[in-house]
């Protein structure tokens, strides 16, 4: 198959070619090793469809584990040690309104991670944060990502189990049982607004004590005072979810917004919330590391 690399990795791939065979191109793309930026180039050829339908593009992406998911999966890997800082940043926060909910980090029995991919966010929490949980589960599209992770988990004797799902499931996935701690680190902004509230109400309704959510945050205004979510460059999506969360009646906890700082490449908008308390709460007054009392 001959293609002409520098004219494709330029601009944008010829729209005209129909959707499934540009998908069908992309998958072929991202499994070449001989061909440079292949992750990037295998995203490009699909642009335009991300500005059509922000949702299905993203989930074509991760489904295949091309693209963004290749990126994902080179950045993060198991081990205390190669936790990103914006994840050392989340779990200092989610120990700190642990204790804001009256919750002892040492008695947390149960966790639930949205989006877990390998499952080394959760092996964490098994490991260094939550050693008397006895329950540990994460779900994610990313079939690759839940069977690598599954292989490295057996190996380790963890207690973790990995289920390839669509967060947009959850709902019927949880079959009605409850964790204590519920986990959703920056996966909301592959869909869309809708989608997104609706996954934090069934965080909520899973939740018998804090659900941990981080997103990208706005770089120029609070995602408070945003009226509806907007896209990024890359086609990512900036939700305003504490408003997605008081929709939901859930409780704010605890928050931080960092605007355009960005720590290893990401912004940080952090939610810390609680299920069961439909009192609206003063999120248009909050500041960053604001502490909600319940």
């Amino acid at each position: 198959m001959s293609i002409h690399m520098p004219r494709l990795l330029k601009g944008r791939f010829p729209s005209a070619i129909p959707l499934n065979a540009r998908k069908r191109l992309a998958i072929w793309i991202d499994q070449q090793s001989w061909i440079p930026e292949r992750h990037n180039l295998s995203m490009r050829i699909l642009r335009d469809w991300a500005a059509k339908d922000v949702e299905a593009f993203h989930r074509f992406l991760w489904s295949h584990h091309i693209g963004v998911a290749k990126f994902y999966e080179t950045a993060n890997d198991f081990g205390s040690g190669n936790l990103l800082p914006t994840r050392k940043m989340l779990f200092e926060d989610l120990q700190t309104s642990l204790l804001r909910r009256n919750m002892d980090p040492r008695g947390v029995k149960s966790v639930l991670e949205i989006g877990c991919s390998s499952g080394y966010l959760l092996r964490f929490m098994e490991t260094d944060l939550f050693p008397a949980a006895t329950t540990f589960e994460g779900i994610d599209i990313d079939k690759y990502a839940i069977e690598k992770g599954e292989a490295y988990l057996r190996g380790c004797a963890s207690k973790i189990r990995l289920v390839c799902a669509d967060m947009v499931d959850l709902d019927h996935i949880s079959g009605g049982r409850k964790y204590d701690v519920i986990l959703c680190a920056g996966v909301l902004m592959y869909v869309r607004e809708r989608a997104a509230a609706d996954v934090v109400r069934s965080m909520l309704n899973a939740c018998s004590g804090l659900v941990a959510i981080a997103n990208p945050a706005h770089p120029v205004i609070d995602n408070v005072k945003l009226k509806h979510s907007e896209p990024r460059s890359d086609a990512a999506l900036i939700h305003n979810i504490d408003a997605m969360v008081e929709g939901a009646g859930g409780t704010i906890v605890y928050r931080r917004w960092e605007g355009s700082k960005e720590f290893d490449g990401q912004t940080v908008y952090f939610i810390f919330c609680s299920p069961g308390d439909s009192r609206p709460s003063k999120t248009n007054n909050l500041k960053r590391g604001y502490h909600v009392k319940g």
